[in-house]
């Protein structure tokens, strides 16, 4: 039987950081139709510490960049300017080929981005706006639009667009008309010469005619979407390498988009991707069906430049800074809880449901949380009314889940969770990957698919009770901590003849309890764990009725700090 196991760095790794901030709840574009404007998880082991300190991140560091040495605007290279060219056929194969070929030359990194450019702050950098309502195609009888994002501010990597149109392949060149600038403090060469940062697509998901952003692209290879009702919130990446490493992380970077004019008749849009970085490349296809629940099915195929280790695929991630969960609370907030996602949920392979609250360590935190490929896996926000947070402006209530469910075998690995001590709102902590047992070799090539869907509960639904609320706090009048867990709607009967599994790696757990609430179909179990002297412990607790569970398998980590 599998034991999850964990790594405790006692160094601030990295700050994570989404695409956009997590207080950003207006990001999203809408167009108006009417008036378009420009028991496989028993407590776990403890590993040995790292020895080294892992090397700071900065992709997903939110504070305001210093600029780099002075850099010359570059205006776009001949081949950007390519006219249309008649294919028979043009698909993941094409970019499969192109990501061999690219594989075996040397890496080339995007062009510098303008130093005015770079200044521009966030708030700033948001100002810029496209003229038109669709950047890729006028007809207005298809069901989707995209719009195309200017470089600056953290964005400096350079994408390259294409229009697929039938059997026409069409290069969408850069152009500074493209966008209002304002009175930005850009240059006219710099406005000139910006190029693409990235590509958003816009379907009717929440109102009819009104065109509301679906799926973003941008930053390195870091993609997120949206379902009906939902704001943007935890991120995807298309590969992970060195996450929470030692030697520092790499972050490969989606370099050229081929988006496929949709038939009016068609509910989903085609978009492909090369990937490079100076380890590996990639070929990507996105199938993207937008919905209330909003499905994006992804298939990729990575071509290893150099021998590479510490690969993490379909990672996640997000944001957790506090909520009622926690043993040490956030004493001066007046919001009762402040993240994107609170946990995350695992459908194990032999059908067993996981849940393990997430957590704002002290100090960086690396969990192995499954020995065998997953069923599913994916990070959940279960809360969904306006007053578990009590922001008007974030509007936390309103983030997408997002739930992986991997196709064909993906080798041996582990399911890995990171979590990494955060100060605030603006920074992205968690991360969850697929990592396989053995490293990648140059020259070789690796195959993966998997469904993603976002939205509120997009993913697949438990046959067991689910955790609704997780609560920890010192027991009143004692030193003992005490751990509430709430069952919502529960069936009657359900947990009659039922009992109780609950277990820790260190101290003891006494009193434990199950009632059912005096004025509702809701259940309680509570318990509480004398540590007796330890400063960490992994509890597990999970309802039974025999050999079969009847909740799904809760998982926390407790620790004096």
């Amino acid at each position: 039987m599998f034991r999850p196991k964990y790594i405790r760095v006692f160094t601030l790794a990295m700050l994570l950081v989404a695409c956009s901030p997590a207080d950003d709840t207006s990001a999203p574009m809408a167009i108006d139709e009417a008036s378009i404007l420009p028991s496989e998880s028993e407590p776990s082991e403890q590993v040995p510490p790292a020895k080294s300190q892992p090397a700071p991140s900065s992709i997903y560091n939110l504070e305001r960049v210093q600029p780099e040495p002075a850099s010359v605007p570059v205006r776009p290279q001949p081949e950007d300017m390519a006219e249309a060219s008649t294919v028979a056929a043009f698909g993941l194969p094409e970019i499969r080929q192109k990501a061999r070929r690219l594989a075996a030359e040397p890496y080339e990194p995007s062009r510098p981005l303008p130093d005015d450019a770079k200044r521009l702050n966030y708030d700033q950098y948001r100002r810029i706006l496209p003229v038109a309502g669709d950047m890729g195609w006028s007809d207005p009888a298809t069901g989707s639009r995209v719009l195309f994002d200017p470089r600056g501010y953290l964005f400096d990597q350079e994408v390259r667009i294409n229009i697929i149109d039938g059997d026409t392949v069409t290069p969408h060149t850069y152009s500074a008309d493209a966008f209002d600038f304002k009175d930005l403090p850009l240059s006219e060469e710099t406005r000139e010469t910006l190029g693409f940062a990235g590509l958003r697509l816009l379907a009717p998901i929440n109102k009819a005619g009104k065109f509301d952003e679906v799926l973003s692209f941008k930053g390195a290879s870091f993609f997120r979407a949206l379902g009906a009702g939902s704001v943007y919130g935890a991120s995807a990446r298309g590969l992970g390498i060195g996450t929470a490493s030692a030697d520092g992380e790499e972050f490969p970077a989606f370099r050229e988009f081929w988006v496929v004019r949709p038939d009016p008749a068609s509910q989903g849009v085609s978009i492909y991707a090369l990937m490079d970085s100076p380890s590996v490349t990639g070929a990507f296809a996105f199938e993207v069906s937008a919905g209330p629940r909003t499905q994006v099915e992804v298939e990729a195929t990575f071509f290893p430049r150099k021998e590479i280790d510490g690969v993490g695929l379909s990672p996640l991630t997000s944001m957790y800074y506090f909520s009622p969960h926690d043993v040490i609370k956030q004493g001066d907030d007046f919001r009762p809880a402040v993240h994107d996602s609170e946990g995350l949920a695992i459908q194990m392979s032999n059908g067993e449901w996981v849940w393990r609250p997430l957590q704002n360590p002290t100090d960086l935190e690396v969990s192995v949380l499954a020995g065998t490929q997953p069923m599913g896996f994916g990070l959940l926000q279960r809360h969904r009314k306006f007053d578990d947070y009590s922001d008007v402006e974030a509007a936390y209530h309103q983030r997408p889940d997002v739930w992986v469910e991997p196709h064909g075998d993906w080798g041996e690995g582990q399911l890995m969770l990171v979590e990494i001590p955060t100060v605030n709102e603006y920074n992205d902590n968690i991360a969850v990957f697929w990592r396989p047992a053995s490293g990648w070799r140059a020259g070789g090539t690796h195959s993966i698919s998997y469904t993603m869907n976002w939205g509120h509960r997009p993913g697949a639904l438990a046959e067991v009770m689910s955790v609704s609320d997780t609560r920890a706090g010192r027991k009143p009048g004692g030193k003992a901590r005490m751990f509430v867990l709430d069952y919502e709607d529960v069936p009657e009967g359900f947990f009659e003849n039922a009992e109780l599994e609950i277990s820790t790696s260190a101290g003891k757990i006494l009193n434990p309890v199950m009632r059912r609430h005096p004025s509702s179909d809701n259940y309680r179990m509570s318990f509480e764990l004398d540590p007796e002297g330890a400063d960490m412990a992994e509890l597990r607790a999970v309802v039974m009725r025999g050999s079969r569970p009847l909740t799904e398998t809760w998982l926390y980590r407790w620790s004096t700090k």
